[in-house]
């Protein structure tokens, strides 16, 4: 429990915000799901709509997702923690460590869908290539990244919740994931990309108020008396490995291991999280790259502003009386936990900061949550339970499995970071964790898509190898550095770098030898064998029925099929494989990669070398460089506000159109009520020239022009005439 003198609001404001808007958001989405399928007929009951939005997403939407899907409750509440410690360098090193690897997730994205056009999972390419072995061990280390990062996000966000209402930290914990449950289950991957998007769009506008209510209060006025006070703290502070000890200079040797340990966590967790590849899947052909990028170089500001202003603004507050914790200084438990954002929050702004700090948490760990989800339940139905358990499942079983693999994740991770809590672990210890193990499998899948000579006994041993060696770095070396195995021995920061660093280049190095013993020559051709999941079958009994008559899979049962080519590695005839793309389309899908790869090279110069290594100097900065340097995060926030939130609206206004329209001539559908001349009653629309009448059960479709009738079809209780649909 917190301390309650030290909680700004009621535990009834955390209940309400966890329980009663995250239950509204899951009916909410319900009904989305149902107008979607209404009007634009996305049916989220079928597999390809619920794992990859039937790979219709466009730009916005899907820059919007990546922004969302990096928008973790751990990274605003993990940036202001570092600055606090480590000072100005340390948000822009968080930043720096975000962006790099979405841009190459941009060509990772943009090879898979043209290699693997039909792909739902990274794992299902993995099975296809290399058979059941390596599949197994990537079932293992991407389930365990998805629990690591749930688990993460749901602990650090949990106890700032706890901070700022005074809820139980057991009852945040469970809460949390409700209903992002219910609208997952109801809703699949479209729905998460829409809920990401209200999500987003509610923590962008509180993320603007917020930092820019650090220099705007009556504390800290503007920005130069936010220098001025942040000088005055620099007085009585001395940051171990900064210049001169000072909070202001971008020379700091703990921000730049804290950077690459963070960087080289990102890197697995946009590569080995699954979620990020079913984005990837679920974009249109002709939004991925430009998403992708806009979502990479947008993102850049919301951890480095936060940082900047929040968790500097933390630094020069501690000593004023505004200051939750005034007199005394933050304990190292509470910033390790992340009380650092809250705290800052609630002496910038008092109990509506609070709040606004709360909904702000609540918003990322269900965004970025859901995603998780979908994810792990694509892992359970498909590559577990279509796979191995019932390869002759249809589509509604199939579907049936991922909603309970929703429910019954979400309930682990709930428990399993309850325990971790208990046990003593805080968010630092989490984020420092991380990368040690799940960056083993990041070059051996990168391989996959990239490397045709990768063998599968490389891609099987090396992760398993890679692990080994990183596990044994990271508590081999906090031991040499601190004489024992303790929690702040091994969440220290040295210990961690080299843990990471073993774990992530061992593994591509064993790859690499391990190939060479025998190569494989990998036709890549073999990956569009790999079929889109149809609704064939409309019932258990059909299906059984059907799998008698013919025990050979048929195109339509692509997992089955994947599972037969994946243990042969042999296939009929390849040259007599067609890509579904056509030829133009392939050439600019293949331009688009070449644009990418060069975008993730400028990417990484610039955050990595021409922007950071001058500032690396002997300097503090002065007035007008930290002045322009906070100007510029916070103009560059209002960027990303615009990407994830103006742009999708303005992308798909086109849909948007489509789906009002649809809606509207159902409503005018239902307008005309009467009864017909037999006494039954008559429901009468008029869209443009066009008549539908309805009496009892006899349809007539009349058309505008000549009286003559038309063609009226029958579908599942909807009635379409023409383009008219009703109910």
């Amino acid at each position: 429990m917190a301390d309650q003198s030290l909680v700004p609001l009621s535990q009834g404001a955390g209940y309400g915000v966890v329980v009663g808007i995250g239950i509204a958001f899951g009916f909410g989405m319900i009904l989305v799901t149902k107008f979607l399928e209404r009007f634009l007929q996305e049916r989220s009951d079928h597999s390809e709509m619920f794992m990859v939005a039937n790979r219709s997403v466009g730009t916005g939407l899907t820059a919007s997702a990546v922004i969302s899907s990096w928008m973790w409750a751990t990274a605003i509440i993990w940036t202001a923690a570092q600055a606090y410690l480590y000072g100005v360098a340390a948000p822009f090193w968080y930043a720096a460590g975000c962006s790099i690897q979405i841009a190459i997730m941009t060509v990772l994205a943009i090879h898979a869908k043209i290699k693997i056009p039909n792909g739902h999972t990274a794992l299902e390419i993995v099975r296809l290539r290399y058979g059941a072995a390596a599949h197994v061990v990537f079932i293992f280390l991407c389930l365990v990244t998805n629990l690591l990062s749930v688990t993460a996000m749901i602990l650090g966000a949990a106890g700032v919740i706890t901070n700022l209402t005074g809820m139980h930290i057991a009852a945040s914990t469970f809460l949390l994931p409700l209903g992002v449950i219910i609208y997952t289950v109801a809703g699949g991957l479209k729905a998460t990309f829409l809920t990401d998007y209200v999500h987003t769009l509610v923590v962008m506008v509180i993320l603007l108020f917020l930092t820019l209510k650090t220099f705007s209060n009556p504390a800290i006025p503007n920005l130069n008396a936010f220098y001025d006070i942040l000088v005055e703290a620099d007085k009585t502070r001395n940051i171990s490995g900064n210049y001169e000890g000072s909070i202001l200079s971008f020379k700091s040797k703990s921000s730049i291991i804290f950077g690459l340990v963070h960087s080289f966590g990102d890197f697995a967790l946009v590569i080995m999280d699954t979620s990020f590849w079913q984005k990837g899947f679920a974009a249109d052909t002709a939004a991925a790259m430009p998403g992708y990028m806009l979502g990479g170089i947008s993102y850049f500001a919301v951890p480095w502003a936060v940082g900047t202003t929040i968790g500097l603004a933390a630094i020069g507050l501690e000593k004023t009386s505004i200051f939750p914790t005034y007199p005394r200084a933050m304990t190292t438990a509470e910033i390790n936990s992340g009380y650092v954002l809250p705290y800052a929050a609630v002496a910038l702004a008092g109990k509506g900061g609070a709040f606004g700090l709360l909904l702000v948490v609540f918003m990322c760990v269900t965004s970025t949550t859901s995603a998780e989800l979908i994810a792990v339940s694509s892992i359970i139905s498909f590559d577990v339970y279509r796979t191995y358990i019932n390869p002759q499942a249809h589509d509604k079983q199939v579907i049936r499995v991922s909603h309970w693999s929703v429910v019954a994740f979400g309930l682990f991770a709930s428990a399993f970071a309850t325990a971790l809590h208990y046990g003593g672990i805080d968010l630092n210890w989490m984020g420092y964790f991380l990368a040690t193990i799940i960056c083993p499998g990041m070059f051996p899948m990168a391989f996959t898509i990239l490397w045709k000579k990768q063998s599968a006994a490389a891609v099987t041993l090396s992760p398993i190898l890679g692990l080994a060696s990183g596990i044994a770095a990271w508590l081999g070396s906090a031991y040499a550095y601190y004489g024992e195995l303790t929690i702040e021995s091994t969440e220290a920061q040295l210990p961690c770098l080299w843990g990471a660093i073993t774990s992530t280049f061992s593994s591509a190095i064993y790859s690499i030898l391990i190939t060479y013993i025998k190569p494989q020559n990998f036709d890549w051709r073999i990956f569009l064998l790999l079929n889109q999941v149809k609704d064939s079958d409309a019932s258990g009994e059909n299906s059984n029925a059907n799998s008698s008559k013919n025990s050979s899979p048929s195109p339509s049962t692509g997992h089955t099929r994947t599972a037969k080519i994946a243990d042969t590695i042999t296939t009929p005839d390849l040259s007599q494989t067609q890509h579904p793309y056509p030829p133009q389309e392939l050439h600019r899908m293949h331009r688009a990669a070449q644009i990418a790869s060069i975008f993730s090279i400028v990417i990484g110069l610039v955050t990595w070398v021409v922007w950071p290594l001058p500032l690396y100097r002997d300097y503090i900065f002065n007035r007008p460089f930290f002045l322009a340097w906070t100007t510029v995060s916070e103009i560059w926030l209002f960027f990303c506000f615009l990407v994830a939130c103006i742009y999708p609206l303005i992308d798909g206004r086109h849909v948007l159109k489509r789906a009002m329209i649809s809606a509207w001539d159902a409503l005018s559908l239902g307008k005309a009520r009467g009864m017909g001349k037999d006494g039954r009653e008559v429901n009468e629309g008029i869209r443009g020239e066009g008549r539908v009448r309805i009496e009892g059960t006899e349809v007539v479709g009349l058309s505008g022009g000549g009286g003559e009738k038309e063609k009226v079809e029958e579908k599942g209780g909807d009635i379409e005439v023409g383009g008219v649909r009703g109910i």
